[in-house]
This record gives C-alpha cells, sequence and structure tokens, in this order.
C-alpha cells in the first residue's frame, strides 16, 4: 500500500490534505501510465530510424548499433522509472526527472537520424525541414503530457525542457531561423495548452473530491444544494415546511444487553445503510442518527413535488428492505430487529446549525418533536408506522391510512389524530 505524505505540494493551490493526498497518488499512477505511452512512442522511433537506415544503407552494422544501443537506453529508462513509480512513498522529484530523461532521448534519437543522413542519407526523399517538423511535434506531445504531472511548475519545466531540445536539434541541422522561431512558439503555446489542462483536472478533482465526502454525510439534495448555492456554508437557516420521519429499533437495550457489542454494531451499520438508501432514494434527507434512530427531512433543503408522500412511500419500503435484512441477519446468525415509524408534517428551522469551523445542517422545530412521540407510540398500538393528520392531508393517497382515533403526545396539552397504513 502506497503512503503518502502531504509535505510536497505538487497541485497548485491545494491546501486541503486529503485532496492533496489523492492527487499525489494520482500523479504517481499517470508516471507509471506516461512511462508507457513513452515507450510505445520511443520503440516507434527507433523502429522508424532502423527502416530508414536499412533502406538507405543496408544492414551496415553502424545502423543497428545506433538503433538497437538507443532502444537499450530507453528500455533501462522504462524499467528505472517503473521503480520509481511504484514506490510505497511520495516522491515529488521523479516528474522532473523523467521529462529531463524524455527530453533528452529525443534529442538523442533526432540527431543519431541526422548523423546518419549525413553519412548515409538516410532520409532520402524527405527534406530535413520536414524532418526536424516531425520531431518538433514529437516534443509538443511529450510537453502535454506535461498536464497529467500536475503542478505549473513541472509544466513551466517541461516546456524550457522542449524548447531546449527544439533548439539542440534545430541549430544543429541548420534550420532556417524562421522555422525555429516558428517551432519554439508553437512549443510555448503547447506549454500553455498544458497548464489550462492541469488545472482544469485539478479543479474537476478537487469538487468532485469534496462532493464525495460531503455525500458521506449528506444526502444528494443537500450536496446539490451546496454546490448550487442555496445552502450557505455558515451559521443560519429558514423557516421551511417539512415532512420529518423517525425510526427507532424496538428493544434495542435488550438487544444490547443480550449481544457482544461487535455484533450489536453490525447489525446497526447494516441497518443504517440500508435505510439510508432508502431515504435518498426518495428524496429525503438523513438528518442525524439518534443512537439507533434514524430522523430523516423530506422537504428540505429544496422542497419536492409532494414530500409526504415521499416519506409514507420511504416508509412503506424501509419496511420491505427491513425484511431482506432480517433475511440476511438471520443466515449470518447476528439478531434480528423491529422498527416502529413515526411521520409528521409541519414548520421547521432548516439551516446550518453549530460555528462557522463546524456546522450540521439540521431542523429543528416543533414538528420534529412531534414526529418522535408518534414514533414511541407506534409499539403500544402495535404498528409498524403511524403518521399524523398533517401527513394524511399532504400525502393525497387514497385508501393508504387508516384511523387510530386521537392520542395524547407525552409533554403535550393537546391530543392529535393518528393514523396507520391500511
Amino acid at each position: 500500500m502506497k503512503i503518502f505524505n502531504n509535505k510536497h505540494k505538487s497541485a497548485p493551490e491545494v491546501q486541503d490534505p486529503h485532496l492533496l493526498s489523492g492527487l499525489q497518488m494520482r500523479e504517481m499512477e499517470m508516471e507509471d501510465r506516461i512511462n508507457t505511452i513513452r515507450l510505445s512512442i520511443l520503440s516507434f522511433l527507433v523502429i522508424f530510424e532502423l527502416l530508414l537506415g536499412v533502406s538507405s544503407l543496408g544492414l551496415e552494422p553502424i545502423v543497428f548499433i545506433y538503433d538497437f544501443g538507443t532502444f537499450a537506453i530507453a528500455l533501462t529508462w522504462f524499467y528505472i522509472v517503473r521503480y520509481w513509480a511504484n514506490l510505497p512513498t511520495y516522491q515529488p522529484w521523479l516528474k522532473y526527472a523523467t521529462v529531463l530523461g524524455d527530453f533528452s532521448l529525443i534529442v538523442l534519437i533526432a540527431l543519431e537520424i541526422e548523423y546518419l543522413a549525413e553519412v548515409g542519407n538516410i532520409l532520402r526523399s524527405m527534406e530535413i525541414d520536414q524532418f526536424e517538423l516531425m520531431v518538433a511535434s514529437l516534443l509538443v506531445l511529450f510537453n502535454v503530457l506535461s498536464a497529467f504531472r500536475q503542478g505549473r511548475t513541472v509544466i513551466y519545466f517541461s516546456t524550457l525542457c522542449a524548447v531546449a531540445a527544439a533548439t539542440i536539434i534545430l541549430e544543429h541541422s541548420h534550420t532556417d531561423r524562421t522555422i525555429e522561431l516558428h517551432e519554439q512558439t508553437i512549443l510555448l503555446m503547447s506549454g500553455a495548452l498544458a497548464l489550462a489542462i492541469s488545472n482544469y483536472q485539478v479543479n474537476t478533482y478537487q469538487k468532485l473530491s469534496k462532493r464525495e465526502r460531503l455525500m458521506r454525510y449528506l444526502s444528494n439534495n443537500v450536496v446539490d444544494a451546496v454546490d448550487q448555492g442555496t445552502v450557505e456554508m455558515k451559521p443560519g437557516g429558514r423557516r421551511q415546511y417539512v415532512t420529518v420521519l423517525m425510526s427507532d429499533i424496538r428493544s434495542f437495550t435488550k438487544l444490547c444487553e443480550s449481544h457482544p457489542v461487535e455484533q450489536v454494531t453490525e447489525v446497526l451499520n447494516r441497518y443504517f445503510s440500508m435505510m439510508t438508501q432508502v431515504v435518498f432514494q426518495h428524496g429525503g434527507m438523513v438528518d442525524k442518527y439518534i443512537g439507533d434512530a434514524v430522523m430523516a427531512v423530506f422537504g428540505a433543503p429544496n422542497a419536492g413535488e409532494n414530500d409526504a408522500r415521499a416519506a409514507v412511500q420511504a416508509s412503506q419500503q424501509m419496511l420491505l428492505e427491513l425484511q431482506k435484512l432480517n433475511q440476511s441477519l438471520a443466515a449470518d446468525n447476528l439478531p434480528q430487529i423491529e422498527i416502529g415509524i413515526g411521520i409528521h408534517s409541519g414548520e421547521v428551522i432548516a439551516g446550518n446549525v453549530g460555528s462557522e469551523h463546524r456546522l450540521d445542517y439540521t431542523v429543528i422545530g416543533d414538528t420534529v418533536n412531534v414526529a418522535a412521540r408518534v414514533e414511541s407510540l407506534t409499539k403500544a398500538y402495535s404498528q409498524p408506522v403511524i403518521v399524523s393528520e398533517s401527513v394524511v392531508n399532504d400525502a393525497n393517497l387514497p385508501n393508504c391510512f387508516v384511523s387510530l382515533g386521537d392520542a395524547q403526545l407525552k409533554g403535550r396539552e393537546q391530543s392529535i389524530a393518528i393514523y396507520g397504513l391500511s
């Protein structure tokens, strides 16, 4: 397993240590891939040089000595870079070494071909200017590859090396000054292109990585709201009409007393994972886990088409998924569970609670308390799901509910009408 420290900042303006570590890992993996591309291109050049030499000079030893010697150098360089790229720690110098090695090999091959052209006219009908243009195109390709190495400095270094390599080759072949300046300008432009590609990659990676980390704690709709700017990342909130779903495992205390903590943790994790997916599928947000309870909110941060209906349908699917979960738990010799679900609709304050350094997006208000109290009635009424009258009125699901009468909620003076699922 590779271990990447965060001391070397290879990517531009990356402050988050987790993102930086990911970029460093990606950089080492990409260096290994570029290594394979390099060997393929250099092998093509060597074969091209060999075919030119044999067609012009025949089976002259000098052709094979130069070509096989160059290929041996390229192959040795390939295995050295592969070894470095697969070291267990991040190597910040590797990209600079490979850039320098790449352009050095290109210069070597180009000078070899020019030498053989002088002694044996191996280029034949190909004009020397055409050959130099082909070499310059290769330099552009290798320079653009620096975009995948991450970081402005390495792109500047690569562009400098590319221009220097082109200058050496073109000066050696006594190329016209106008063509030389033209190709050097193209190489500088390729550096600008590589820089743009690199910045785009880093920005995209940062955005996707941050989104992935947010999605471990928030639902898709909350993450989307953060991306779109409808939820500000600072303390505060706004009044909203939502539907709150509370789900609780029955007799959880007894379950904890009669089973090892490892088994209880395994059951909880599998239960939370399954129920969370159901909530997300119906457009809800998991506000928090409270011990063995799940608190889900439908309608925050943005209202859905019918949040009460979505919450009711989510509760129905939760019961179906619970049956599958219990079958799986039984097969693994783990305790099975029962749950109670309470649902209530009403106004809350939805927003960020905490400080600027640690925020929780949540909902606060009497609606939350009522949903918790409604859930607490499920065991007494022998109902897996109980909803309030506001949910029935909002959900607009005919023949879905059965009246359970009025119930006095703990801590409240007025009773409320409650319903079960038919």
